[in-house]
């Protein structure tokens, strides 16, 4: 892929072409939604003690919050949004116990 002029607008259009650029701002600020209480659920998932499998649950779901950042970087919206859904509905659970 080329980057024209150090934009991204290119990009974007070419990896969401079906997406305007109020959907797009859309789906930016819910995964950012998503990702903040996910980052919620953590701190407060941090507090208890935590088993071994929900160590796993936390760095998985970290590398779940991960990948959706750079997926949104990259202008993957859709990617980054089902990432940071998978990365909250898994803290919820691991906050649950």
């Amino acid at each position: 892929m080329i980057v024209r002029n150090g934009g991204t607008e290119e990009a974007l259009s070419q990896l969401a072409p079906d997406m305007s650029s109020e959907e797009a701002s859309h789906a930016r600020e819910t995964t950012t939604q998503l990702l903040s209480a996910t980052e919620s659920n953590l701190q407060h998932a941090s507090s208890f003690t935590l088993n071994q499998d929900q160590q796993a649950m936390m760095e998985q779901i970290r590398t779940f919050m991960g990948q959706s950042n750079a997926a949104v970087k990259a202008g993957d919206l859709q990617r980054g949004h089902n990432l940071a859904l998978k990365a909250l509905l898994l803290s919820n659970d691991l906050v649950k116990h």
